[in-house]
């Protein structure tokens, strides 16, 4: 198993794939955070949130990971790539007021539907902006901690 995670790093893409179905984000649910958030606006928050914010934030995170893993001195890059052999499924658990979140990830062989690897990733939020913006810092600092991850995984074959 470990020489299969450390070979991970010559794959050309791998597939990853970032859900916020379970995430409590300041205390609610997403869809309640949506929608105290829109009561509080002149904005149409749900269009913005499904539209413009969270695709967004996803972008950062992606945009972090293959920055920082590239940093690392590996080619393998990490987005939306439906016929990759190898995905990492994100689940955000938490987004705290500052910005602070929470990840939980698992590395998947696609055509064995297995679980290669469970992973934790975290990433500190901001100080001073918008919520979206201190969410931003969050997952680019979380993008980046699953960067560091995956260079341990591909030197030692294990986090």
């Amino acid at each position: 198993m470990r020489e299969l995670l450390k070979s991970l790093q010559n794959e050309n893409e791998i597939d990853v794939t970032l859900s916020m179905s379970k995430v409590i984000i300041h205390g609610y649910s997403e869809s309640d955070f949506v929608y105290r958030e829109n009561l509080l606006s002149e904005e149409d928050w749900p269009t913005l949130w499904e539209k413009e914010y969270k695709p967004e934030l996803n972008k950062k995170f992606i945009n972090a990971l293959n920055l920082q893993i590239f940093d690392y001195g590996h080619s393998v890059r990490f987005g939306n790539f439906g016929k990759a052999k190898y995905q990492i499924r994100l689940i955000v658990s938490s987004i705290s007021e500052k910005g602070d979140i929470i990840l939980n990830g698992y590395i998947i062989d696609r055509e064995q539907q297995f679980v290669l690897c469970k992973l934790f990733i975290s990433g500190t939020g901001g100080t001073f902006g918008s919520k979206v913006n201190l969410m931003g810092d969050g997952f680019k600092r979380a993008g980046k901690e699953l960067a560091r991850q995956m260079n341990i995984l591909f030197k030692r074959g294990r986090i």
